[in-house]
């Protein structure tokens, strides 16, 4: 018994000698480390190279996969991060501005990530409500005085310009919202409208400039604050409830200027299509009701572009072709129809593109068993973008390039007869209460985000604001180490050399750089060179107002620089000459052109390249997702 016990024992030890686990145990350790590798994320440090126009000595950012984050500088001394949907940032640098981005990867497994992209997106809001309440007391100003302010602008009745009182319109005739107009005030009921514009008018007459509290004074780095609801957007949001009111009252048309009725076959509607068009009015009917009973500040301007939104559908319904609002931000970028000429082709690609968008996004719309307000949104959208360029085409117009929403937010002046009426005395006790906020509010912000070329700029910022995030991680000390340790790593290029590996570092095209590589694997190398090496042949390049005269594209080849930098400079030498003949007539323009041009050419001679030429005909590429 005893003998076997031991036995036992003996084969136990045997069967637990570690060697024989040695390649299992190895085998485990290795795998716990892929697994963490391999739920690693990576946080990009970004260089920006130098160009003409914004940043032009370079730019960094940091980008956590679809955000990436930046600090700017503002006038008054103020440096702000800005932080942008990675789509929209690469088009602006890369394709607009022309410029190439180089990437480095910091791996960070998703705690550290997390705690990071936190503490970024933590600060920018922090900052974006501080210049909010600057924005505000701005608007109170030109409430109080707009005949003696700058801020006129910003006086507006956010969807009042979707209507118009006018009724002998010419594209009114083939369509009638009488019977959805009165569908909507029978729903809502004639007693709750009239009881509630006599509320609203005597509300209207009791607003009046009160002080802040003074937690909204008081700005921290490290802490929100809290916004009042000021004098300026309690009168301008019972205005726009009012104007509501009196645009459903008076049966409003929409504004033939800002919609729109593609002559296309793909914007017929079937039978089916409009039951699901009709469903969704419907849907969007009650939507108004329930907005009208809310107790949301802003439902005046809500309820104008969810009305224009019910009456396009309307004339969608009644026409059996698609109606559909304009979408575009009133201040949207565009091309005057002489220049669209140059890039006719380029205009009519997009169209096509648009058009293929379309199909698709159609087919996919009406497959579903409801239509949704935002899945119309963005059919609408898309069409906008179309339709743009058909119109432009055909009616030899301008083309606005960018800008259209989800949602048409058309505004209007405010009409001098709609301002408050208050006395000298409360307008200049007012006055002078927000210019002092005004004044304090600037002083604290220049004390919290003072902007200086070497101290406090893109680079700088960026690395502060890692640590004071104060994450664990042995990749962002290290990062730390290599910057603070170069005493000029304040300059965007030296940042990224200090930190970025080469095996690791990834080169992101500009526009141009990808055109030209799409010719060479396409055409003659040769022919594609001579073509391209300058600004008269060249074919996917024409000169804008944007860049200073140029004759030689220098960033392609190192070697050639000095030499293409002397006909550079001697063209722009020669545009500010003539300049100071024209000067009485262009305000000086062609000499200001002429100096900036020498400007960017002299780092030329010295083989470094500034200038890239830019871009502004490209449009955001069309996402049907």
């Amino acid at each position: 018994m005893i003998s076997s016990k031991i036995s036992y024992r003996a084969d136990s030890r045997a069967e637990l000698n570690p060697a024989k686990f040695a390649p299992l145990l190895l085998g485990l350790f290795l795998s716990l480390i892929y697994a963490q590798n391999l739920h690693a994320q990576a946080v990009n440090y970004l260089y920006i190279n130098a160009s003409e126009g914004t940043a032009s000595g370079g730019h960094t950012a940091l980008r956590f996969d679809t955000e990436t984050y930046h600090f700017q500088h503002y006038s008054g001394g103020i440096i702000r991060l800005v932080k942008q949907a990675s789509a929209d940032f690469d088009f602006q640098y890369r394709y607009l501005e022309n410029r190439t981005l180089y990437q480095s990867n910091i791996e960070l497994n998703p705690k550290q990530y997390a705690q990071l992209r936190d503490h970024f997106n933590l600060r920018f809001l922090q900052q974006k409500q501080q210049n909010t309440l600057l924005k505000e007391i701005q608007l109170n100003l030109a409430l109080l005085e707009p005949k003696t302010t700058d801020f006129n602008a910003l006086l507006t009745i956010r969807g009042a310009g979707l209507f118009t009182q006018k009724t002998n319109t010419s594209k009114l005739a083939p369509f009638d919202s009488q019977a959805i107009n009165a569908q909507i005030k029978h729903r809502l009921g004639s007693a709750f409208l009239q009881q509630k514009a006599l509320q609203l008018k005597k509300k209207l007459a009791t607003i009046q400039p009160q002080r802040w509290p003074e937690s909204a004074l008081h700005l921290s780095k490290n802490a929100f604050i809290s916004i009042p609801y000021s004098f300026a957007h309690h009168y301008l949001d019972t205005l726009s409830q009012l104007w509501f009111l009196q645009t459903l009252e008076n049966n409003a048309p929409l504004n033939e200027v800002h919609y729109f009725s593609p002559k296309h076959n793909l914007f017929l509607l079937s039978n089916a299509e409009i039951e699901k068009l009709t469903h969704l009015q419907n849907s969007l009917i009650v939507d108004l009701g329930n907005l009208l009973h809310s107790q949301r500040p802003d439902w005046g301007n809500a309820a104008l572009i969810l009305y224009a939104r019910i009456i396009s559908l309307s004339y969608s319904i009644s026409s059996g072709h698609w109606v559909l609002l304009d979408t575009y931000m009133d201040d949207s970028p565009s091309i005057a129809y002489a220049e669209v000429g140059r890039y006719e082709s380029v205009f009519k690609t997009q169209r096509q593109e648009a058009l293929s968008a379309i199909t698709e996004i159609k087919q996919q719309l009406f497959s579903q068993p409801i239509l949704t307000e935002k899945n119309y949104s963005h059919f609408e959208r898309l069409s906008n973008y179309y339709y743009e360029r058909e119109r432009g085409l055909n009616k030899q117009q301008d083309i606005r390039i960018s800008g259209e929403q989800s949602l048409p937010s058309k505004s209007i002046p405010l009409p001098a007869q709609l301002l408050p009426k208050l006395s000298p005395q409360a307008i200049e006790t007012a006055k002078t209460r927000l210019i002092g906020y005004q004044k304090s509010l600037t002083q604290q912000m220049q004390t919290l985000y003072p902007y200086h070329l070497l101290t406090h700029n893109c680079v700088t910022e960026i690395f502060t604001a890692i640590q004071n995030a104060q994450v664990d991680a042995a990749p962002l000390t290290q990062l730390l180490k290599l910057i603070n340790k170069d005493p000029v790593a304040f300059i965007p290029y030296l940042s990224f050399a200090d930190i970025a590996e080469p095996q690791q570092q990834q080169i992101l095209a500009s526009f141009r750089e990808q055109q030209l590589a799409q010719m060479y694997a396409q055409e003659n190398n040769l022919r594609v060179y001579l073509r391209e090496f300058n600004t008269l042949s060249a074919q996917d390049y024409k000169f804008t107002e944007l860049d200073a005269p140029f004759l030689f594209f220098t960033q392609d080849q190192v070697w050639s620089r000095p030499l293409f930098g002397s006909f550079n400079l001697i063209t722009a030498a020669s545009i500010g000459i003539y300049g100071g003949f024209t000067w009485p007539f262009d305000a000086g323009e062609n000499l200001k052109k002429g100096g900036v041009g020498i400007l960017m050419s002299l780092p030329e001679l010295a083989f470094f390249n500034i200038r890239k030429g830019s871009y502004k005909h490209l449009a955001f590429p069309i996402a049907t997702d």
